[in-house]
């Protein structure tokens, strides 16, 4: 070996030596710390950290990622955990790579003893929207928080509809009103335009200069062709006369016909009116979809909301991690000579490439299973992250989360099942709904939760099952009344609910939609009595508002023609003016036409007397 050789290796021994010394696991502990709070936005605690330099293996005894969106509470936390870097990526680039991870005491949604809130250097900008799956999860709370407001026995024959009526602003009397006096000043500024039109002056102009021509006095034929020559003119501007007032008459009917279109409207202003009432009334639109959503759909929405968060979360960390180290800036080249480079430690930052995960969930279920390929660059591993895992408890409940985090084209795609399964629905209520106030004696639970989403769009599905089910109706004692008695006797034979909620927005704006198997059980039920006071109570409601607008309508009808009326009257009579003034002036070049004959033949007769031709 050669000198320079043993001397490097010494170098290399030396550092090694000196860094083993001056770094310490408390200095570890706390950059890893600094840096994943900064990635998370909330604190990021390790308890019980060990690193060693010689073997690069990290150990920890717990991890704690608290919520950035409660900072009381921990996204998740784990137990024991170990793994090893790999040497070369690390020294020579500077790369985490990890190839197996066994990590121990995984869970969720823990609380925390101390606050979790993580002060974020005034540098660096917090991203200011929420994202588009944080805004479907608060569309879905949304949804779900009004679910429950949906009540069914509120409605009473003896509706006191002089009561309702007092709250409600009747707004289609004044509209009405405003627009008879919008009427009023149009026929006030079409009367003046009429009367003060200068067409009629110029037609009694017109007729003084006509009325002037008298053919008979008119001695020679020169004097006829320069007469008939001004009553071509004169037609000429009897025609101008004619057209002004066609295109009078042209913007008086248009601009009528505007008000035609809002009297159009009465009826929508008398209806809108009508549903304001409703509105103020609370009396429930009986159909399925309202029935589904107001007995299952706060629970069932609730835990999907919870499940889709889990998603934003992941898009969120995706795309803080995805940032600046997928991005390519052009280097400058200049001529020269091509060499290529091995790509063999072209790793992104980090990449732990199989973690075996195990843990407990709040409902004492033990799980346990893979995540592969965690890494701060999916386009450099050429992998997505894809988990799945699995457990059960003594009692043979079961729980199994599979899904896939793909982040390697333009797009993000989120994709994951969920199936919760063989849970004890004793003593629980399935509806949160007075409609359906029974605990159960008996029965078994499955959730499902099928959801995919690309980049803005979202497909899914979460469906419940409960079955072998018996209610406790004698704990909740006699029915209170006959809606109660019918909805008992409706689902008393039932000994399953199917219940599916389907939340997409493929084909517009997201859409929420809750069935069930009874919907139609409960819609029938409710027909009987619900939706029979529920018509009454609307055709009080319906004939209180007519009786308040009761012969407006038809009394703005009435005045509106009247005017237009008087209006046409006004037109009609310059346009017959005009044609009158046109039928003088034909006739007086008719007259004139003869008067030239007879000139003519006169001056011929002349000329043969005294030449004695006969021409």
């Amino acid at each position: 070996m050669r000198i320079g050789g043993i001397i490097t290796v010494l170098i290399l021994v030396g550092i090694g030596f000196a860094a083993t010394f001056f770094i310490t696991d408390e200095w570890v502990e706390g950059q890893v710390e600094y840096q994943a709070s900064l990635l998370n936005e909330a604190k990021v605690e390790l308890d019980d950290f060990e690193f060693s330099l010689w073997d690069l293996q990290v150990k920890w005894g717990r991890l704690q990622v608290a919520n950035s969106n409660n900072t009381m509470q921990n996204t998740f936390e784990t137990g024991d955990t170990e793994f090893s870097m790999e040497f070369w990526p690390l020294i020579l680039k500077n790369k985490v790579i990890v190839d197996n991870v066994r990590l121990t005491g995984f869970q969720i949604d823990t609380e925390r003893e101390t606050d979790g809130a993580f002060e974020m250097p005034e540098e660096i900008e917090e991203d200011s929207e929420p994202g588009f799956v944080y805004g479907v999860v608060s569309q879905v709370s949304s949804e779900a928080s009004k679910n429950a407001e949906v009540k069914f026995t509120d409605v009473r024959n003896d509706l006191n509809v002089d009561s309702l009526m007092a709250k409600v602003n009747i707004q289609s009397v004044d509209k009405i009103d405003s627009l008879r006096n919008g009427i009023q000043q149009n026929y006030s500024k079409w009367d003046s335009t009429f009367k003060n039109t200068k067409v009629n002056e110029e037609i009694a102009e017109v007729r003084t200069t006509v009325e002037a021509i008298k053919p008979k006095e008119i001695k020679n034929p020169k004097q006829v062709v320069e007469a008939i020559e001004n009553v071509q003119k004169l037609r000429k501007q009897v025609d101008s006369l004619k057209t002004r007032a066609e295109n009078l008459k042209s913007d008086f009917e248009q601009d009528y016909g505007t008000t035609r279109d809002d009297l159009g409207q009465v009826d929508n202003w008398i209806r809108d009116d009508y549903q304001r009432a409703l509105n103020v009334a609370k009396l429930p639109d009986l159909d399925v979809q309202n029935i589904g959503t107001a007995l299952f759909g706060q629970n069932l929405l609730g835990d999907y909301a919870a499940y889709l968060e889990y998603v934003a979360i992941a898009r969120e960390y995706g795309s803080r991690l995805v940032g600046d180290e997928d991005s390519t800036q052009e280097i400058p080249r200049y001529e020269g000579l091509d060499y290529e480079f091995s790509d063999k430690y072209d790793y992104p930052g980090f990449w732990f490439k199989n973690i075996e995960l195990s843990g407990r969930t709040k409902s004492d279920i033990d799980i346990s299973g893979m995540v592969t390929n965690i890494s701060s660059s999916q386009k450099k591993t050429g992998e997505p992250v894809k988990f799945d895992i699995n457990g059960t408890d003594e009692n043979e409940v079961a729980l199994t989360v599979n899904g896939e985090l793909n982040y390697l084209e333009e797009e993000p795609r989120e994709s994951f099942n969920v199936n919760y399964s063989g849970f004890t629905l004793s003593k629980a209520r399935i509806s949160p709904s007075d409609l359906l106030p029974y605990e159960l004696k008996t029965g078994q639970g499955e959730l499902n939760v099928d959801m995919n989403i690309i980049d803005k769009r979202i497909d899914s599905r979460i469906d419940y099952l409960a079955k072998n089910i018996s209610f406790d109706f004698e704990a909740a004692g006699q029915p209170k009344n006959r809606i109660e008695s019918l909805i008992r006797n409706a689902i008393g034979s039932t000994d399953q609910i199917d219940v599916a909620a389907l939340i997409d927005n493929v084909d517009g704006p997201l859409r929420v939609r809750v069935r069930s198997n009874v919907d139609d059980l409960f819609m029938n039920a409710l027909k009987q009595t619900v939706s029979q006071e529920v018509e009454n109570a609307k055709r009080k409601i319906e004939a209180e508002v007519q009786k308040q607008v009761e012969g407006k309508k038809e009394q703005l009808e009435e005045f509106k023609a009247e005017k237009e009326a008087e209006l046409r009257q006004r037109y009609e009579e310059i346009q017959a003016k005009v044609e009158e003034q046109l039928k003088v002036v034909e006739e007086k070049k008719k007259e004139l036409e003869e008067r030239k004959k007879e000139l003519e033949d006169s001056v011929k007769d002349k000329i043969k007397d005294k030449i004695g031709i006969d021409f």
